[in-house]
């Protein structure tokens, strides 16, 4: 029994999310901004994780649990002025566990979407507001590569009458890293498919290439610098009905 207690460990405060960010996932909470180049377009990001707690039983597995809250912003270009077309905001809460080289993310999530100020008597605004529990799973046998699935189900969800099923998959490629004036270098590749069973159905695709920067490599909190491509149906809620393709080059900061 001593030895027991003596091994389990509560923290309070961790300096990073037990669950690692899904980099390549478009509604992680992160902070960046997105640069179209097909369209004068930009999307803004404003994202944290706070973990308020972390507990490591005898066993040495790891849970962890807290907050986080992300802004996406969808902004238009008029010579010197920035426009902004729709503004989506979440909040939630989550509880993770981590063991070995698995780790696991369950999530209460509340989303709400508000049409932009220079769409305002142009455009008719939808109420879309919801929440939604999800699950989430990632392996990373080894450095170089995770994989990751979600699943979740949208509750209380308007608009109404929409399906509210969605999953997704994906993974992180990482290169070699390079030593960089005493930091860590390294490329990288994400693919990111989800699928939703709103507006009848759409496979929604997400491709980075990029590199990730970081001072020290056990670090989680780094910068990434990438070019984007996504092609489906709009994340952005009030246009969560019509098509989106483009490309564009990313700059990011995670948690």
């Amino acid at each position: 029994m001593g030895p027991d207690v003596q091994a389990q460990e509560w923290v309070f405060l961790p300096p990073a999310p037990l669950f690692k960010t899904l980099i390549g996932a478009p509604r992680e909470p992160i902070t960046g901004i997105t640069a179209y180049g097909n369209q004068t377009r930009y999307e803004g990001a404003v994202g944290a994780t706070f973990e308020f707690l972390r507990y490591t039983p005898s066993d040495q597995t790891q849970w962890g649990w807290g907050v986080f809250g992300d802004g996406f912003i969808l902004l238009d270009e008029d010579g010197a002025t920035f426009p902004m077309r729709d503004g989506d905001w979440h909040a939630g809460m989550y509880l993770s566990e981590a063991s070995g080289s698995f780790s696991h993310r369950l999530e209460f999530l509340h989303q709400s979407s508000h049409l932009g100020d220079s769409l305002q008597g142009i455009q008719v605004p939808i109420f879309f507001s919801r929440e939604n529990i999800n699950f989430t799973s990632s392996f990373q046998p080894f450095e170089e590569l995770r994989l990751y699935a979600n699943i979740g189900d949208w509750e209380n969800i308007f608009p109404r009458g929409e399906d509210p099923f969605f999953c997704s998959a994906g993974t992180e490629l990482y290169s070699p890293a390079t030593d960089l004036a005493g930091t860590f270098l390294r490329a990288y590749l994400t693919a990111d498919f989800q699928w939703k069973g709103e507006a009848g159905g759409s496979l929604n695709k997400n491709f980075e290439l990029g590199f990730q920067w970081k001072f020290k490599k056990e670090e989680s909190r780094d910068v990434r610098l990438a070019l984007v491509y996504y092609n489906g149906h709009s994340d952005f809620g009030q246009f969560y009905q019509q098509p989106d393709e483009h490309w564009g080059i990313g700059f990011y900061f995670d948690p």
